[in-house]
C-alpha cells in the first residue's frame, strides 16, 4: 500500500518488522502544532486499520488467505507507528502487538475459530482506540465530511496503483481500496448530521462503492483510475463548500 495522506506527517516504516520483536512504547509524546489536524489525521489511520482488517477477514472467508495476509501485516507496517505516542499521549491502549499476533494467526490456521475470536478482540481495541479522539468532533458532519474527503483520496490512490493499462494488476491495491470506500459507506450511514452535504457525499461513496463491489473484480474493472479518481475529487471539492447554516 503506497499512501500520500493530505493531513498526516509522512507514514514512516513500523516500529519493527512483523514478527522479528516486540514493539515498545516507552517513548514520550510527539509535539502536537494542531490537535484538529492530529485528530483528523488520527481518525483516518483508524479508518484505514479497520478497511485493512475488514478486507483480509473478508478474503480468509472467502478462501483467499494468501491475498488476505497483506491486509494483517499492512496497518502495523505502514500506519501504526506514527499512532504509538498520540496512544500514551491520551492513555490510550496500543494494539499493535494484537495485529502482528492475528497475522501470524491468519499465516498458521486460516479462519479457525481461534483466528476469529483474535480478529475480534483486536478489531474491538481499535474500535476503542476512537474514544481517543473527543466525541464531538465524530459528531460534526465537518469532521466526518473531511474525514471521507480523505480517505477516498487514499482510496483513489490505491486504485490507481492497482492498474496497469487499465486492467488489474495489483489485487492488493484493488482490495485496499474496495476496503476503504467500504469503511466510508458503513461511517456515513451511522452518521446522524444535518448537513446536506452528507447526501451529497453519500451518493459520491455510492458511486465509488458500485465501482469496487466485486470481491473478485473483472477485468478490465468497473471503473477507470481517472473516472475513480473524479469522484474521489468532487468528494474533496465538497468539503471547500461552505456547511449549512
Amino acid at each position: 500500500m503506497k499512501l500520500l495522506l493530505p493531513l498526516a506527517l509522512a507514514l514512516c516504516p513500523a516500529v519493527g518488522a512483523c514478527g522479528q520483536r516486540e514493539p515498545e512504547h516507552n517513548m514520550a509524546p510527539a509535539a502536537s502544532a494542531n490537535a484538529a489536524s492530529e485528530d483528523a489525521d488520527f481518525a483516518m489511520r483508524l479508518v484505514l486499520i479497520e478497511g485493512h482488517l475488514q478486507a483480509g477477514r473478508e478474503l480468509i472467508e472467502a478462501g483467499q488467505t494468501q491475498n488476505s495476509l497483506p491486509h494483517f501485516g499492512h496497518p502495523v507496517r505502514e500506519l501504526y507507528s506514527d499512532m504509538i505516542p498520540i496512544i500514551v499521549h491520551r492513555n490510550g491502549q496500543q494494539f499493535d502487538r494484537d495485529l502482528i499476533a492475528l497475522e501470524g494467526l491468519a499465516a498458521r490456521e486460516n479462519n479457525s475459530e481461534t483466528f476469529r475470536t483474535a480478529f475480534d478482540a483486536a478489531l474491538a481495541k481499535v474500535h476503542a482506540a476512537r474514544d481517543l479522539i473527543p466525541a464531538e468532533k465524530w459528531a460534526s458532519d465537518e469532521f466526518v465530511l473531511a474525514l471521507v474527503a480523505d480517505t477516498a483520496n487514499v482510496a483513489s490512490q490505491e486504485y490507481r496503483n492497482a492498474l496497469v493499462g487499465g486492467r488489474i494488476d495489483s489485487l492488493i491495491e484493488y482490495h485496499d481500496a474496495r476496503a476503504f470506500i467500504f469503511r466510508l459507506s458503513d461511517i456515513l450511514a451511522a452518521h446522524q448530521g444535518t448537513d446536506p452535504r452528507l447526501a451529497q457525499a453519500s451518493a459520491l461513496v455510492a458511486e465509488l462503492r458500485a465501482s469496487v463491489e466485486p470481491l473478485n473484480p473483472p477485468n478490465p474493472p468497473r471503473a477507470s483510475d481517472v473516472q475513480f479518481e473524479e469522484k474521489a475529487a468532487a468528494l474533496r471539492a465538497l468539503v471547500g463548500g461552505t456547511p449549512a447554516q
